[in-house]
């Protein structure tokens, strides 16, 4: 990756350097050996000097591959679930989605297409090569999952095109987006849902970071990879904690709405080097810490952040977190990539009675909270972000 994902330029500078992280953290495996034997890669960080976006120059897309059984999956959550309906219900409302077409890239499960399908008797077609093909009901609505990457050529034109935490995998995600736009009606909508660069950067979200993503997108250059597809950005904000930076876009000429300055965004990433390296010191020696004073520590949260996280500071199986819990009950019985933790439900904790939680996702720390007050564990909680504050 030589050249910037965003805006195709070649001038960067380096931010960091991970070797021997998992190519796909949610590829989760059937065994420990399994876990510890997967794929790595290298995550050279880069800083374009033109648009200000982030990128893995050390990323190889021939070695992405989604199957069946990739499990990124987060509407188990009720904090989750309520973020969902308020995209969707606002997006319905918005752009009038009621009895409309709709096409989504890299589906997954097809939580938020069934949704908005449901919710406005709408009819969606999702496409994802971790699924399988099938077609169901949804309200008033229907939605096909097509088992395959997004091929536009026998698709007719459609109201509205989306996708959720997708761009930012793509090698070229600007070669995608014109797909999308060409397969609209005139005027026709979308929106586009990424990790927001600027708190991963900036609110130090670090563990965020992962060789899936190529691509972290800051507000300018997202805005400028949707204008050089083709479209005309309505509206940008962040969401979920500003974890979330989405973009309601119309199939038109692209409008002169201001990109934010490049200055300010630039600015976030001057410190980031040496706070990154500080803050994987901080937790390696406090994780091994706990680990010494005999404290039982499990994180909670199974997904792209935890497999960072313990990745990152080395923290196999056998370095004394044997556990980790997720409410997603798919993940059960399987273990991390890399690392090789098994997963747990939370039913499992009062058994192996944690004396520390470690909540990967500060979203999520009140329902957490909730759960473990409720099961009687009595453990203390922290939160991943503590360091950065």
């Amino acid at each position: 990756m030589l050249a910037c994902p965003a805006c195709s330029e070649s001038a960067s500078s380096p931010l960091a350097r991970v070797p021997e992280m998992p190519v796909i953290a949610c590829q989760f495996a059937d065994s420990r050996t399994t876990a510890r034997e997967v794929a790595r890669g290298t995550l050279e960080l880069s800083l374009c000097a033109a648009c200000g976006h982030v990128y893995n120059r050390a990323f190889e897309p021939e070695r992405i591959a989604y199957v069946p059984g990739y499990e990124n999956a987060l509407g188990f959550s009720p904090r989750h679930r309520a973020e969902l309906d308020a995209t969707v219900d606002r997006l319905i409302d918005d752009y009038a989605l009621r009895g409309k077409s709709v096409i989504e890239i890299g589906c997954g499960s097809a939580d938020f297409l069934a949704q908005l399908c449901a919710r406005g008797g709408n009819h969606g077609v999702g496409y994802d090569p971790s699924q399988q093909d099938r077609t169901m009901p949804a309200g008033d609505g229907s939605v096909t999952i097509r088992a395959g990457t997004f091929d536009p050529a026998d698709q007719e034109p459609v109201d509205f095109v989306c996708s959720q935490h997708v761009l930012e995998h793509l090698g070229e995600p600007a070669s995608v987006l014109r797909r999308a736009c060409a397969i609209l009606k005139r005027d026709g909508h979308g929106y586009f849902e990424v990790p927001n660069g600027l708190a991963i950067f900036r609110g130090l979200n670090v563990w965020d970071l992962n060789y899936e993503h190529v691509s972290y997108f800051s507000p300018l250059s997202l805005h400028r990879v949707l204008a050089s597809a083709g479209f005309s950005v309505l509206r940008m904000e962040s969401s979920f904690g500003e974890q979330y930076l989405g973009a309601d876009v119309v199939a038109a000429k692209p409008s002169d709405l201001a990109a934010p300055a490049s200055s300010l965004e630039v600015e976030a990433y001057r410190d980031f080097p040496a706070t990154f390296a500080g803050l994987r010191s901080y937790w390696k020696e406090r994780i091994s810490r706990m680990v010494e004073e005999g404290r039982r520590v499990v994180p909670w949260g199974a997904g792209a952040k935890a497999v960072s996280f313990l990745n990152m500071l080395g923290i196999g199986a056998d370095d004394g977190i044997e556990h980790v819990v997720d409410i997603n009950p798919r993940k059960a019985g399987r273990f991390l990539p890399g690392t090789a933790q098994e997963i747990i439900t939370p039913e499992d904790l009062p058994d192996r009675r944690p004396d520390v939680v470690v909540v990967m996702n500060p979203e999520y720390a009140p329902e957490i909270r909730a759960m473990v007050e409720s099961m009687g564990l009595g453990c203390e909680l922290v939160t991943v972000s503590d360091a950065a504050r």
